[in-house]
């Protein structure tokens, strides 16, 4: 049997749209073993067959390697909730191709699960994160492999993360952002993502708060939020830095660097929007892992 664990993740980082990701300390763990027929336990019941995404993604793995798909028992336990921009959908593609190599004795490094998750998952702003850790900017050049620049995170900062009861997804999400965008607006962008690159690994919270500053995505997506506002004053007013929403939401992650502060305002969130779900969490630096039970 193999257990493996996959660190969720927050995509964008505010300022940077489909470029920019962080693993976070919350995770989902899968175990894996083969067996006689499909079993998969630990999720709703309309999730256990195989179409699951867990089982797909082994499947496009073996099938990538040219192995016939064999079954297999799989149990996920996961406090990544689904739907809520926080890579639920990427620790099952990242898990499935790790458990499809660990079953088949095939040996791949992270790149080269970089390259197959992206595949499966359309786009490594999440999956890059998952499996390196850190932060990541990632990019795939035209008819080339997708690159990935890991950036450490300071270990004084702490995010606030704060989780709506309801979900957004992400096909609803693009849907109101705009397909062009002005020049300058592009401009503004390209700056201010070096300096949220250069603030999250200095841990320098100002900097964090000057660049991000969004043109391009969040204002749109945070009328598909309706706690957004209120979420977002409580922050502010209760001592963060700056807030982002978590991929394409409906998740809310303020930035501080005092663990104090983090602490009062959690309990200030909690008491305010007492249906939403509140963690502290740090960056993830060690990426999905496997181990063998």
């Amino acid at each position: 049997m193999i257990k493996i664990t996959v660190p969720a993740t927050s995509a964008n980082l505010g300022i940077g749209y489909d470029t920019l990701g962080m693993a976070v300390s919350l995770y989902s763990y899968f175990t894996f073993e083969r067996a006689d027929e499909l079993q998969i336990t630990g999720c709703p019941e309309e999730f256990q067959n195989e179409n699951n995404l867990v089982y797909a993604s082994l499947v496009d793995a073996l099938r990538e390697w040219g192995e016939e798909p064999f079954p297999v028992k799989i149990d996920i336990q996961t406090e990544v909730p689904v739907a809520r921009g926080l890579g639920s959908s990427s620790t099952c593609v990242v898990a499935g191709i790790m458990a499809a190599a660990a079953l088949t004795g095939h040996t791949v490094d992270r790149a080269e699960l970089v390259r197959i998750a992206t595949a499966v998952e359309g786009h490594p702003d999440n999956v890059a994160p998952a499996i390196l850790g850190g932060a990541v900017c990632s990019f795939t050049p035209e008819g080339g492999l997708p690159r990935c620049l890991r950036y450490e995170v300071s270990d004084r900062l702490r995010f606030i993360t704060v989780i709506p009861p309801y979900e957004v997804h992400t096909s609803e999400a693009r849907k109101v952002v705009p397909q062009q965008v002005a020049l300058a607006d592009a401009v503004w962008q390209m700056g201010r993502i070096a300096g949220m690159t250069r603030g999250l690994e200095t841990g320098d919270l100002a900097l964090i708060a000057a660049a991000n500053d969004d043109r391009l995505q969040e204002p749109f997506r945070r009328a598909l939020i309706p706690d957004y506002d209120g979420i977002r004053a409580t922050c502010l007013e209760g001592g963060a830095g700056t807030l982002w929403i978590s991929g394409s939401g409906s998740t809310l992650m303020a930035v501080t660097d005092d663990t104090i502060v983090a602490k009062f305002l959690q309990v200030r969130l909690r008491e305010a929007f007492p249906t939403c779900e509140t963690h502290i969490l740090t960056c993830d630096t060690q990426g999905a892992q496997i181990e063998y039970l």
